[in-house]
């Protein structure tokens, strides 16, 4: 029997609109082929509750139904990236980015982890296309520290990530 797909656009239009009326927010990726739907569940519940090596295991788990899943990719960075584990981090935000190259929260961690891995000047080029009107405390510390790298006047690679760490903390729900 073949996998069932799920058209993934598809559900997250009409899902959507519903959670617009109702003001609700996303729990976060959904599955796209219907083997992975309980283990998504579950992983974006570990995810909430900052369970990182739990949840990663469970993401895993979902890559290996399905490989080319930019959101669980995305998910499983973050988790990576929580954990220290900053090179694998890279390589999933990486292969998100490949699988959707506007994926701006993407473009965010992946910054934030060249940054964690001592390169600050290569997270340049990916905080300038970062664009996310509802984390302005995001943007806003992004810009300062894009620009204090340019000019040469950074701060230590430690302190770039714990400021742009703590303006997300800040958005809150605003990013991924």
């Amino acid at each position: 029997m073949a996998k069932k797909e799920i058209d993934k656009s598809r559900r997250n239009f009409l899902f959507g609109a519903v959670r617009k009326i109702k003001n609700e927010k996303s729990d976060g990726p959904v599955a796209s082929c219907a083997a992975c739907i309980d283990t998504i569940k579950e992983a974006n519940g570990l995810y909430v509750e900052q369970s990182w090596k739990a949840a990663r295991v469970k993401y895993r788990e979902c890559l290996r139904k399905d490989k080319n899943d930019a959101d669980v990719r995305y998910r499983l960075g973050v988790c990576l990236y929580r954990e220290g584990m900053f090179r694998q981090a890279k390589l999933e935000f990486e292969r998100a980015l490949r699988l959707r190259r506007d994926y701006q929260d993407g473009l965010l961690y992946l910054g934030l982890t060249l940054v964690r891995l001592n390169k600050p000047e290569k997270a340049v080029a990916l905080w300038k296309q970062y664009f996310n009107p509802l984390a302005v405390s995001v943007q806003r510390e992004l810009n300062l520290q894009v620009g204090m790298i340019e000019e040469g006047m950074a701060d230590s690679a430690d302190d770039i990530a714990e400021a742009v760490e703590q303006a997300i903390a800040q958005a809150g729900d605003h990013v991924g």
